[in-house]
């Protein structure tokens, strides 16, 4: 998976940055010269012992306020094309998504992830790689693309009152990209120098390879992240083949969020793509998704990283699919065992027992099938094994019933109050209603799915916990040094080893201890 897109300071922190830099006026330039600020003076309250003040716990949080997700106006092209649009007139701005449901592994080689880097970097029919960038940027405008599993997005931040120009030219990028072999020869060696380098030191990256090809033998998800090979062997004409194939209509949807309603976002649309047949098929192409693997026996696959002083521990489940009822009642579960410093990993394998600097739960979420979960910690080289056993004592102890309602009420309030930082952004609220459409989830989603989420109780939360994490079979994954974690870890199976620098060929295995 690759993410190519930039991160801008917030405005209200630029404004400060620039403020402070000028030197800034000495008195507010508008409203009062005071305001008064009400606060609790805890010194005056009930004294210890010693003398000194006694400990006040902060007041109970009051209930959140409602905050529902903005109405999207949806509608479909006669080709099959699709259009959601979030009008919020706050700030003259827009952000369109172009999403394309075509994920990083589709295609020969690195097909998927070339060709989605070419569309802003290979120049267009009509356009070089330089007068596109120039065009945008005179526009005070900005395109980036990124790829996942599922799908390709487009991004275009843009003033709104040069959204029309901005649009055609992004949707050019789209429709029509020239794949210029030059740029494409640049491309191709910047990449496989990114991949080079995960391959030596990323342990995520590492980690999430081994997962996948071992979960996804074949099909879409077989392959996460790319290696310098796979670049080296796609070809310009495997590009040109996968956009004819893949960049229809059908498989096309356009989100506009921000100053822009939808009658006018509906007229962009038309005009730059209501006469687009796309490639030769008529529908968008059918994909083969098949299950993933069932993991018969609990093993180990380590990723050997030579003299490696860190390891990165991946202990990996299989959840139910994305759309199953039971969703927000695993994500309560899943952020009562890892979902931040309040979460059980955090608070005993890393506080407790110091076993790792860093832990963590998460659903790697698909469009398709089972969901891979995945419990982390990183931690020193000789505390590997220990980190393991932390990790896997933790899943047996919530999978026995004991998640307390004061737990579970942390874990649901954070699920359901974060929506209101999740969509601070008009850029934010377009990537939601983007997932939505990889996701294949109904209008009126994310309300629903935070009612469910406020409504989850403990009982429930410990029935789904033992549903997801009773189940003693699991692959742990170790992106490490092989030679000192190999051994200690046979006491939780086999050990396979697997080498990154050959393509993650398998090494050799060693049988679980006695």
């Amino acid at each position: 998976m690759t993410t190519r897109a930039l991160h801008h300071l917030p405005l209200a922190g630029l404004a400060a940055v620039l403020a402070l830099a000028c030197g800034g006026p000495k008195v507010p330039s508008s409203g009062p010269a005071k305001v008064d600020i009400p606060y609790a003076d805890t010194t005056k309250g009930p004294k210890k012992k010693d003398g000194g003040p006694a400990r006040v716990l902060p007041p109970a949080s009051g209930d959140a306020k409602d905050s529902p997700f903005p109405a999207v106006e949806s509608s479909t092209l006669p080709s099959g094309l699709t259009v959601d649009v979030v009008t919020a007139k706050q700030l003259p701005l827009v952000q369109v998504r172009f999403v394309v449901r075509v994920g990083s592994g589709y295609g020969p080689g690195a097909a998927a992830e070339l060709t989605a880097e070419m569309l802003k970097d290979g120049g267009t029919r009509t356009m070089t790689s330089a007068d596109v960038s120039r065009r945008v940027e005179t526009l005070g405008a900005d395109l980036g693309v990124r790829v996942d599993l599922d799908a390709t997005v487009v991004t275009l931040t843009v003033p709104s009152d040069k959204l029309a120009e901005a649009f055609a030219i992004a949707a050019e990028v789209v429709r029509e990209p020239r794949f210029d072999e030059g740029e494409l020869t640049k491309l191709k060696a910047r990449m496989s120098d990114e991949a080079e380098e995960n391959r030596h030191s990323n342990g995520r990256f590492m980690a999430m390879r081994v997962l996948f090809q071992e979960l996804f033998p074949a099909g879409p998800y077989s392959r996460v992240g790319l290696l310098p090979s796979e670049i080296a062997k796609t070809t310009g004409k495997d590009l040109r083949d996968l956009h004819a194939k893949w960049y229809v209509p059908k498989n096309v949807g356009v989100v506009f969020a921000g100053d822009v309603d939808a009658k006018a976002a509906n007229a962009l649309v038309d005009k730059a793509f209501g006469k687009w047949k796309g490639g030769p098929a008529a529908a968008a192409p059918a994909v083969e998704f098949p299950a993933p693997k069932e993991i018969d026996k609990r093993r180990v696959i380590v990723a050997h990283r030579a003299k490696s002083a860190q390891s990165d521990v991946f202990v990996v489940m299989l959840a139910p699919e994305r759309k199953t009822p039971a969703w927000p009642a695993i994500r309560v579960a899943n952020q009562v065992l890892g979902g931040g410093v309040a979460s059980r990993l955090f608070i005993d394998v890393r506080e407790k027992r110091s076993l790792a600097y860093g832990t963590g739960s998460s659903i790697l979420e698909l469009a398709h099938g089972r969901q891979p979960l995945t419990a982390y910690a990183g931690t020193q080289t000789a505390k590997t094994d220990q980190a393991v056993a932390g990790i896997l004592e933790n899943l047996q102890k919530i999978a026995s019933g004991d998640v307390s309602e004061a737990e579970t009420s942390s874990a649901r309030r954070y699920l359901s109050d974060i929506f209101a930082v999740r969509m601070e952004t008009v850029g934010s609220v377009a990537d939601l209603v983007s997932l939505t459409r990889v996701l294949g989830l109904p209008s009126g989603y994310f309300d629903a799915y935070r009612a469910e989420v406020r409504a989850t109780e403990a009982a429930k939360v410990n029935e789904t916990a033992k549903a997801l994490y009773s189940d003693t079979r699991a692959i742990v994954v170790v992106a490490g040094d092989a030679t000192a974690i190999a051994e200690p870890l046979r006491r939780f199976g086999e050990v396979t080893i697997v080498d990154p620098e050959k393509d993650f060929a398998v090494q050799k295995t060693l049988p679980a201890a006695p």
